[in-house]
């Protein structure tokens, strides 16, 4: 027993990243053998046995590039697809298939950035911490403040969602506002453990969820063509709208916002070199989904494609479409609301307590003081659904205003802050190849600056005139599964 105590007090970081998924938190113990290992029980509490020997034994750094970018596929490709067709419908065939596979380039540029900054910097942890470790504390607080807002509105869009599908399950047998507080209780029962094992397995499984749903409805769209022949190589002004316009490309960038997870998957792989291979094959699976998805539907929809797209398909159709998407809209909810959860968890007993230890506990404070942060977080991304309870602008109002800057802005000032050594001349003009990737980084900064803008606007202008047009206010009973 003493042996198991000694143990339990060479406990340190088993590594430098903070899981952004809600795993367990790892660390390292010496054994009696003088060998590491990073072993943690579900509470982050080492197991021992009485000989001082780790039993459970987890092994760390075991990704290879392949398996890593099966989960950064699983975490990319999510909701934010179903907004895609209807992005393209604003714009038209021809912008809407340049901005997608031109922004994915972009976002694949900022992803291989990240992985630069990790390389020179093995400590990051987070994107956040990025910002801490190129610009000091006030990078890091802007960063995390950003972040958090995110994970409640994808939390929202969430609830969202679900209240669209079971709409259209039940033909609407209820007020909108009530499927809305059924999802959020469902979602926080579920997410009640302050752990999730194996929510790679589950992340994976959230995506074949939404891929298959994706799948269905465009298949019953391409046969049933309700809008086929409705269609324009660039959308007329007189369909669409400059507002409209900014909150699709938001959408567009929301499809590709999987950077928020890059730190802790590159720490997690064999060999972290290998990142920009698993992040080629992301991006290329990403591209050609998202275009083949969304010109599809788009040409087979017409111009009054819905969104999320399932509600263009017939009723029937529509309801199998929704049945395969409930496991992503509520898993992939739940996990997102583990993150932000203990965030927030985090930010009470290490920042503001100043006791670490109780987040390791099995205590009743430790876990009313969990289920009490877990449902704020949720309660209050139920009031963000309720306000803004269509899908299509609440997407693009996430991907404009927080986004954007964790798939581009936020990366590329990593960039600029990574190779500041003092002056502009010396950090950024030696040579024309650094000049010109600084003004590269510079371009994404000042683009992503312009999109959060306008995006924002667009989204905001939209959900006025929704509430104007057909009733859906805050906290309406109005229908939201047809568009």
């Amino acid at each position: 027993m003493n042996q198991a105590k000694t143990a339990e007090k060479t406990i340190r970081p088993a590594s430098n990243s903070v899981s952004t998924d809600a795993t367990v938190e790892l660390g390292m113990v010496m054994t009696k053998g003088g060998t590491e290992v990073a072993v943690a029980d579900e509470s982050g509490v080492v197991v021992v046995d009485n000989g001082g020997s780790v039993v459970d034994k987890i092994v760390y750094n075991t990704l290879g590039w392949v398996k890593a970018a099966m989960i950064m596929i699983a975490e990319t490709i999510s909701l934010g697809i179903l907004s895609l067709p209807s992005a393209i419908a604003a714009m038209g065939l021809v912008p809407g298939i340049i901005l997608i596979v031109a922004l994915g380039l972009m976002a694949t540029y900022t992803g291989f950035v990240v992985w630069q900054f990790k390389m020179k910097h093995p400590s990051m942890c987070s994107l956040a911490h990025g910002m801490e470790l190129a610009f000091g504390r006030p990078g890091r607080w802007v960063a995390e403040i950003i972040q958090d807002l995110m994970l409640l509105f994808v939390m929202a869009a969430h609830i969202v969602i679900f209240s669209t599908a079971f709409n259209s399950l039940t033909d609407h047998a209820t007020c909108t506002t009530v499927f809305m507080a059924i999802g959020t209780f469902v979602s926080f029962l579920v997410s009640l453990p302050r752990t999730m094992k194996g929510n790679a397995v589950f992340s994976i499984f959230s995506c074949a969820s939404i891929a298959t749903a994706t799948l269905v409805a465009m298949i019953g769209i391409c046969i049933s063509k309700p809008g086929y022949g409705q269609t324009h190589a660039v959308t007329p002004s007189s369909l669409t709208s400059f507002s409209s316009a900014g909150m699709s490309v938001s959408s567009i960038i929301l499809a590709y916002n999987g950077h928020i997870a890059y730190p802790t998957i590159i720490s997690e792989m064999k060999e972290p070199r290998d990142f920009p291979k698993a992040l080629v094959l992301l991006e290329s699976v990403a591209i050609s989904f998202y275009v083949v998805v969304a010109v599809v539907i788009y040409t087979f929809a017409g111009q009054d494609v819905a969104a999320p797209a399932l509600g263009s398909a017939s009723p029937i159709v529509r309801k199998i479409a929704y049945g395969f998407a409930v496991p992503t809209i509520i898993v992939a909810g739940v996990i997102v609301a583990l993150v932000a959860a203990k965030q927030f968890y985090k930010y009470t007993w290490v920042n503001w307590k100043k006791q670490p230890g109780v987040m390791e506990e099995k205590s009743a404070r430790a876990r009313w003081s969990w289920v009490g942060i877990l449902a704020v977080v949720w309660v209050l991304a139920w009031i963000i659904a309720c306000v803004i309870p269509i899908f299509r602008p609440l997407l693009g109002l996430i991907g404009a205003m927080f986004g954007t800057w964790f798939a581009l802005g936020f990366p590329s000032l990593l960039w600029l802050g990574m190779n500041w050594t003092g002056s502009v001349n010396k950090s950024y003009g030696q040579t024309w190849k650094k000049v010109m990737l600084t003004w590269l980084n510079v371009i994404i900064v000042l683009v992503c600056a312009a999109i959060c803008v306008l995006g924002t606007y667009g989204s905001i202008t939209s959900i006025v005139a929704a509430a104007s047009i057909d009733g859906r206010k805050p906290f309406s009973c109005a229908r939201n599964d047809m568009g």
